[in-house]
């Protein structure tokens, strides 16, 4: 189980930086910035891939295939464009506070599906992340678009629940295919991204030409440069490196208990938010921060009793 935790933990600590990166792709769309994330996702996960194919690896059937095209399109539209558009509308604050709730929902879909833990032993550490999850952002909400908070918020949902769908299925595919390795199923799943990619370019191209400029992908400025690099980081490390290292994770962990390691992903992105702001949190954000951590140590301490019972 260990190994499954710091596994778990090393993704979250990528993921964290996908609540700030947006922050500063600044002259560019939700839109544009989730496409270019997932054309350097698409494009290594390629690359590995044919070298992989040279050597006689990645060879898979057409049903692994199709499967990671459909994990691919819930994955690339439902959860990250979503995620995107709720951090312009309304704040990450907010944003971080809806994605908080992951944990729990992860642990109760798992538990029901699964079977792993009784949900009364969820009981208490979901109590605990709500608590914590709102000390944290309690002080923020003030700083949502009041005219778009609402859009925000519901953007946000919908980012919550695709993102809490794909880590159950994604989990029980892996489980049930042990002949699938986790960083090659993370490169297809990249692979088809890149398909998805290119549809919907050639989609904007044909039909919304007229909303998207061109000449600033050509003309070299500060933006495009920091497009570029937030780009590169949120494609390269926190789609194709993360989602190895959790991949990996699942197949050491039950899904519910991996769904409360999801916190981290957030007391990460917070943690960024603070050194990027170059201050420490309040210590009534601390408070909120030791909640969520307490909540944490419980459920490992729940999990733990329930395996060896």
């Amino acid at each position: 189980m260990l190994t499954g935790i710091l596994f778990a933990l090393a993704a979250c600590f990528i993921w964290g930086l996908i609540f700030v990166i947006p922050g500063f792709m600044d002259g560019f769309s939700s839109l544009e910035v989730a496409l270019g994330r997932f054309t350097f996702y698409g494009i290594l996960s390629m690359l590995i891939f044919l070298r992989a194919k040279t050597v006689g690896r990645c060879r898979y059937p057409l049903r692994i295939w199709l499967y990671a095209f459909y994990l691919s399109f819930f994955l690339t539209i439902g959860c990250y464009v979503f995620l995107v558009l709720g951090l312009r509308y309304s704040t990450p604050a907010i944003c971080a506070l809806v994605l908080g709730i992951s944990p729990i929902t992860i642990g109760l879909l798992g538990s029901w599906k699964e079977k792993e833990i009784p949900f009364k032993n969820l009981l208490l550490p979901s109590i605990l992340i709500v608590i914590g999850m709102t000390i944290i952002n309690l002080a923020q909400f003030g700083e949502g678009k009041s005219s778009f908070l609402m859009l925000g918020l519901v953007c946000a949902f919908i980012s919550l629940v695709s993102w809490n769908w794909y880590v159950v299925v994604n989990s029980r595919f892996l489980k049930d295919h042990p002949d699938v390795e986790p960083s090659e199923w993370t490169t297809l799943i990249g692979v088809a991204t890149l398909v998805w990619v290119v549809l919907i370019a050639l989609i904007l191209a044909l039909f919304f030409k007229d909303q998207f400029s061109i000449e600033k992908y050509c003309t070299p400025s500060l933006e495009l440069r920091n497009f570029l690099i937030g780009s590169a980081v949120l494609g390269l490390f926190c789609s194709w490196v993360a989602t190895s290292l959790w991949n990996r994770a699942t197949l050491y962990l039950p899904v519910s208990f991996a769904g409360q390691l999801t916190i981290f992903e957030t007391v990460f992105g917070i943690m960024f938010f603070y050194l990027i702001k170059g201050h420490p949190p309040s210590w009534i954000e601390g408070l909120g921060i030791i909640i969520l951590l307490s909540a944490v140590v419980y459920g490992i301490r729940k999990f733990k009793f329930a395996a060896s019972s």
